[in-house]
Parts: structure tokens; C-alpha cells; sequence
């Protein structure tokens, strides 16, 4: 019984918000049938594009809006005016979105301040006395979008300006809708065409959703076929770093010789080599190349492919240097690279020379050394060699800037001093030290010591 009587008394309510349309008012709205069709389908496509790109949220607000546009032509055909004029004030708040999304205007947080007119009209349409209010949203909606137009207009490219020019369309055309300017102005919402009747609102904005359908597909397709050119590219620069990254420290006599390289995010430009020499001693370089991606990568296979070369000729580490220096010129495109090289004799002495980079510690304390300029800077770059002997159970360390450059959640670096106090640890620890602290930037250490003798 209590089923009956609930039933009973939504009958007279459906009848009162939707009262029967007689055929020939059907009829004549054909059209509003029509295209509620059309901006369902495009509100299907928009939401089916958020969901395969979760990153272009405009497709989302797009997708929303013309459900809402569905909604209110599919209740006008069936002559619900109340319920449009709800669903009329609620689609004002995705439409201010809508157009602020389609004109890329960042800034607008300000048109939040119109939602309460909106929602409180969405619910007052519902009660006879407060009918009054049903042009409220329209009326108020053309402030925020009139204004993100001109914004449109005034800081957007060509795209933009089309985009705006289509909304500034609407923006005239919408007034149409308003019921006191059809009592004052004797306008007419809707033109008749073989006796149907087509709302110019309506058909303008399904011609403004395939417009920015066809927008927004053409930016989405450009976005992905540009970051899978990016990945590509960042693939092969990892590649090519893991090419010139040795795979494995070689063993040079009577010392103990340790590597530990951490990447961040994308390729950096670290890199170090260590190359023995027929004297049983080695050359060691360590060095960081200003930039990321495939430009650092590349810059450092044609260090390391050079270091490689001049070795064959000369294993001084000052000449070493300039020979870098004079290959990386007209080459590094107003980057810099920093580079340290030294040479390990058998009987334990060292030599090295520095172009810009962190200088290397001696049992935790920084050696003194002058520091010349990065290679790529100037042509005549010469680099003054220094010497010192690396006695029995002493070790040497060499450090990129991602270690004292390590930053933690504070914005506190790690610094020179926590890398000195760490120096003499081994090089996994030092590592480990400053990527836990906050890794900011690729991480390479290298730890030289020498075995005591029996």
C-alpha cells in the first residue's frame, strides 16, 4: 500500500514537471532531439579521451559540460522547463571551465566566486515564488566568460585567438536564452527551418564542441608524438650512458679502487673513466657536463671517445685537459664541462690536474690545487699539474657535485663540510650518505687507496 501511494503521488509531480507536449510542439522540436544526440556523443568522446589522456583534464570539463547540454535539450523536447533551467544554472559553472580550459587561461580561480549565484538558482527554479531567479546564471556567466574572452584575446597565440573568437560568438549569441529580453526585446530564441525549430544556441554549441574536439585531438596527438619522441631520445641517451659508464672497476696493483654512480631521473651528465697504463700505474677522470638528455649524453661520448685517443699519445693530466678543451670548443653550445684527471703511478705517486671541478680529498681533508677554467669556456686553456705522494692505507676520493649538492626536504645541502667529514668512508657509503639525505642530482664517487705493503 505504502508502494501505491508513493507511486500515486510521483504521477502528479512527473506531470507537473514534464505536462504533456501536444505533437505538432513535438514535432517542431525534432531538432532539440537531434542534436542532444550529437552532444552525447561528443560528450562520450570527450570523457573516452580523458580517460586514455588523464593529463589533458580539459577533455573532463569538455565531456561534462555537454552532458549537461544533453540533458537540458533532451528535457526541453519533452517540455520539462524546470528541470533545463536546473541543469541551465549548474552547466554556467562547467562553461566558465569549459572556456577557461579551451582558451588555456591558468589564472582563474576569481570565477569560483559566482558559483553560489548558480547553485542557489539550480534548486530556487524548483519553487514557483523563486521562478524569478531562472535568468540569473545566464545573465551573470556572461561577467566571468566576457572577461576570459578579452584574456583570451589578449595573451593567447593565433589558437587561442580563434578559440576566443568562437566563445566572444557565444558570449552574443547566448543572451537569446534569457526570458526577460524576450519580453523586452521581442527576440526570438529559436528560427524556423521546413517547421522545425532550431535553437541558435543550441546549433552554435555543438558547431563550438566539434571545434574544439577537432582542437584539442590535433594537441593531443602533437603532445604524444612529441613525448614518445622524448622517450625515445631519453632511451638513447641512457643507453649511450650506460655504454660509457664501465660495467666494472679494473684492478690496478697495489691499489684498491672503488666507483659508485647513482643517476637521477633523467641522463645526466657525469661520467669517469679509469684506464690502465702499461706502466702498472692508471689515469682516472671524473667530470660532470652542464646539461641533461641526449645533448649531455652525446657530449660526453665524444670526452670519453677523445680521452681514449690522447691517452695513446700522452698521460700527462694537464695535457689531457687541454687536448679536451680545444676539441669541446664551438661544441658544447654555451654549455660548460668540469673534469678532473689525475695519474696513479706504482710507487704510489700522484699527479692531477683540475678544469673547474670539485677538488679530490686526501684522508677527508681537500687538497689544495689551482682550479683552472671548465673545458668549452676559452681556446688557450692550459692546466697546472700538481703532485703528492699516496702513502700505504691512505685514501683518495673524487666527487661530483650531486653529492654536495644533495638537498634534503628542509632545502638544507648536504655541503662541503658533511662531504669532507664523509670522505674517508668507501665510496658506496659516501653515496649512499648523500642520496639518502636528499639525492637532487646524479651521484658519482670514486674512492682510490693505497694496499699496504708486506
Amino acid at each position: 500500500m505504502t508502494t501505491s501511494l508513493l507511486l500515486g503521488s510521483a504521477v502528479p509531480f512527473m506531470q507537473n514537471v514534464f505536462p504533456a507536449v501536444p505533437l505538432v510542439q513535438q514535432v517542431q522540436h525534432t531538432p532539440f532531439l537531434i542534436l542532444s544526440l550529437i552532444d552525447l556523443c561528443m560528450a562520450i568522446a570527450y570523457l573516452a579521451l580523458w580517460r586514455a589522456a588523464p593529463d589533458f583534464r580539459a577533455f573532463r570539463t569538455m565531456g561534462i559540460f555537454y552532458v549537461l547540454v544533453f540533458l537540458q535539450q533532451t528535457f526541453t523536447y519533452f517540455g520539462g522547463i524546470v528541470p533545463t533551467l536546473s541543469m541551465r544554472a549548474l552547466a554556467a559553472i562547467v562553461l566558465i571551465e569549459f572556456a577557461g580550459d579551451a582558451m588555456r587561461i591558468t589564472r582563474r580561480k576569481w570565477t569560483r566566486l559566482f558559483w553560489p549565484v548558480y547553485l542557489f538558482v539550480s534548486v530556487a527554479v524548483w519553487f514557483p515564488p523563486l521562478f524569478f531567479t531562472s535568468d540569473w546564471p545566464l545573465l551573470v556567466s556572461e561577467i566571468p566568460l566576457g572577461i576570459l574572452v578579452v584574456q583570451g584575446f589578449r595573451h593567447g597565440n593565433a589558437r587561442d585567438k580563434l578559440i576566443s573568437a568562437a566563445f566572444g560568438f557565444y558570449l552574443i549569441l547566448r543572451p537569446t536564452l534569457s526570458t526577460t529580453l524576450h519580453k523586452f526585446l521581442g527576440i526570438n530564441e529559436n528560427f524556423t527551418i521546413l517547421g522545425w525549430q532550431w535553437n541558435y544556441t543550441v546549433v552554435y554549441l555543438t558547431l563550438l564542441g566539434a571545434l574544439t574536439l577537432t582542437v584539442f585531438v590535433r594537441e593531443l596527438i602533437s603532445d604524444r608524438s612529441e613525448k614518445q619522441r622524448l622517450a625515445a631520445e631519453l632511451a638513447a641517451s641512457r643507453a649511450v650512458q650506460q655504454v660509457l659508464i664501465p660495467d666494472h672497476t679494473p684492478e690496478i696493483a697495489g691499489f684498491t679502487i672503488r666507483s659508485v654512480y647513482k643517476p637521477y631521473g633523467e641522463v645526466g651528465g657525469d661520467f669517469y673513466q679509469i684506464l690502465p697504463l702499461p706502466n702498472g700505474g692508471a689515469l682516472i677522470a671524473i667530470g660532470d657536463v652542464s646539461g641533461k638528455g641526449m645533448p649531455a649524453a652525446m657530449m660526453v661520448s665524444l670526452l670519453v671517445g677523445a680521452l681514449h685517443a690522447l691517452v695513446e699519445t700522452t698521460s700527462s693530466p694537464g695535457e689531457l685537459l687541454s687536448g679536451l678543451n680545444r676539441l669541446v670548443q664551438g661544441r658544447s653550445h654555451g654549455g660548460f664541462t668540469t673534469c678532473l684527471i689525475l695519474g696513479i703511478e706504482p710507487d704510489g705517486t700522484v699527479t692531477f690536474a683540475n678544469a673547474g671541478h670539485i677538488p679530490p680529498y686526501l684522508q677527508g681533508k681537500e687538497l689544495l690545487c689551482e682550479n683552472g677554467l671548465p673545458l668549452g669556456l676559452i681556446v688557450a686553456g692550459a692546466y697546472t699539474e700538481s703532485s703528492f705522494l699516496l702513502i700505504a692505507g691512505e685514501q683518495l676520493t673524487l666527487v661530483t657535485d650531486g653529492v654536495v649538492e644533495a638537498r634534503n626536504e628542509a632545502g638544507e645541502l648536504f655541503g662541503f663540510e658533511r662531504t669532507a667529514a664523509n670522505a674517508s668512508l668507501m665510496a658506496e657509503a659516501i653515496a649512499q650518505q648523500a642520496q639518502v639525505f636528499g639525492q637532487d642530482d646524479d651521484i658519482t664517487v670514486l674512492t682510490v687507496a693505497r694496499m699496504a705493503t708486506e
